[in-house]
């Protein structure tokens, strides 16, 4: 089965909403679109295209798919993500969309019932930004990799990652990436359950400094790639 990779970029207070323009999520009366742009630089984007330059598959929800298929084929050829998207096989995830013209693409109807079926099609499906999607991948744990853009803003309003109704889970750091501009790049991969304890050192055994639980350090250890 192959792994399904999400990228988002989210503010530190985990706002993902309207990250490239002013005007491109404007719902709940959001004002502060395009808090991404004034840190994007040649360092950072060079990693955003290497990471996503594996993928066979991309996988959007219906407005990023909106914004990503009225840019990209018509986008200057030099960008490398031009020919890596307008040639990549794409799904839209979408209810009511009808009819699609930026091909090769496939409308699918059932998620997360058809996502399972993707991964198997597919050695590396890949989503960006799509937040409601994303939503519903994490909360059926669909997602493998989480690759997140961490950008040093507080906007204190807006659509978040990580709202309710996500299963508890915990996530295994595999790469981390700090920028110029103070921005950061986090990969993460699932890892299973949160494990619990207690900080007080009378629970601890008066230990310092405290010490992981062996769970934890377990938990950390990546597995092997089967496919390695």
């Amino acid at each position: 089965m192959g792994k399904l990779i999400v990228h988002m970029f989210v503010t530190l207070d985990g706002v993902y909403q309207a990250p490239g323009e002013p005007d491109e999520d404007l719902d709940g009366g959001f004002q502060f679109g395009g808090w991404q742009a004034p840190y994007l630089d040649a360092e950072s984007g060079q990693l955003m295209f290497d990471e996503m330059a594996s993928l066979d598959a991309l996988l959007l929800g219906r407005k990023t798919y909106a914004i990503f298929a009225n840019y990209w084929p018509n986008a200057p050829a030099e960008v490398p993500f031009t020919g890596l998207l307008n040639a990549t096989q794409k799904y839209v995830a979408s209810r009511t969309l009808q009819a699609v013209d930026w091909n090769p693409t496939t409308i699918i109807r059932r998620v997360p019932e058809d996502i399972a079926r993707l991964k198997d099609e597919h050695h590396e499906v890949h989503v960006s930004g799509s937040g409601d999607l994303v939503h519903t991948l994490l909360r059926e744990e669909l997602v493998d990799r989480l690759n997140l853009w961490i950008y040093p803003v507080v906007l204190s309003s807006g659509k978040r990652l990580f709202d309710g109704g996500l299963r508890t889970n915990a996530w295994r750091l595999v790469t981390s990436t700090p920028f110029a501009t103070g921005v950061v790049h986090l990969g993460y991969e699932l890892a299973g359950a949160p494990v619990y304890g207690d900080t007080g050192l009378d629970a601890a055994g008066g230990d310092w400094p405290p010490k992981p639980s062996r769970a934890v350090l377990e938990q950390m250890k990546r597995p092997a790639d089967p496919d390695a």
